[in-house]
């Protein structure tokens, strides 16, 4: 099945909110957010998704970079340069695979929004509009803002949903038995605590 071909199956689906209000203006801004509540929704799953196949090696990916950079700290304030570098150097390198995964992640939840790029270029073909100062524009143009708006305000209300509740707890991954992640002032606090809880011990 082509693209074309699914378009036209989802055809139904997808622009039936556009001819509900049956004013053209307001159903033009309904069908839009309509479409970008859609994409952002699958998008959501599909990132969500995306973690659970791959979970093992997110964590494993994160665990690495803790581990590493706690080390480091570690052999930071033992004043053990060589340790330190060699255990900043694999908790940066770790990050760094952090980082770009979690691009990748991300990206997976961006393809519904290019597909209904897609589709509004199929079902809206020849549909432009005239704008003061930016001349004629088409449905896209409209799309990408009310995306970006949709899905900054879905972010902020899934986690009251069912479904989108779950996976965005999925996301957030929290092990309480997982390494935190801390820093130098973390360290430097707990020893002066230690040190004092010592000193009291020795003047009893």
């Amino acid at each position: 099945m082509d693209t074309q071909a699914i378009y036209q199956f989802l055809d139904p689906f997808l622009v039936w909110a556009f001819r509900l209000p049956g004013d053209a203006t307001l159903g033009f801004a309904l069908g839009l957010v309509w479409i970008a509540l859609v994409a952002t929704a699958i998008g959501e799953l599909c990132i969500a998704g995306a973690y659970f196949i791959n979970r093992k090696h997110f964590r494993s990916m994160r665990s690495e970079m803790v581990s590493n950079h706690n080390l480091s700290i570690q052999a930071l304030l033992a004043k053990d340069k060589d340790t330190y570098k060699a255990c900043n150097g694999l908790a940066n390198e770790a990050f760094g695979k952090t980082f770009f995964s979690n691009i990748a992640l991300f990206a997976a939840s961006l393809w519904p929004a290019f597909f209904a790029l897609g589709w509004l270029g199929f079902r809206f073909n020849g549909v432009e509009f005239s704008l003061p100062l930016l001349g004629i524009v088409t449905t896209n143009f409209f799309f990408v803002p009310t995306y970006i708006a949709t899905r900054i305000l879905f972010s902020r209300v899934k986690k009251r949903l069912p479904v989108f509740k779950q996976a965005h707890a999925l996301l957030k991954d929290e092990d309480p038995n997982e390494e935190k992640l801390v820093n130098y002032l973390d360290y430097m606090k707990d020893r002066d605590d230690s040190e004092k809880r010592g000193e009291n011990t020795a003047a009893a």
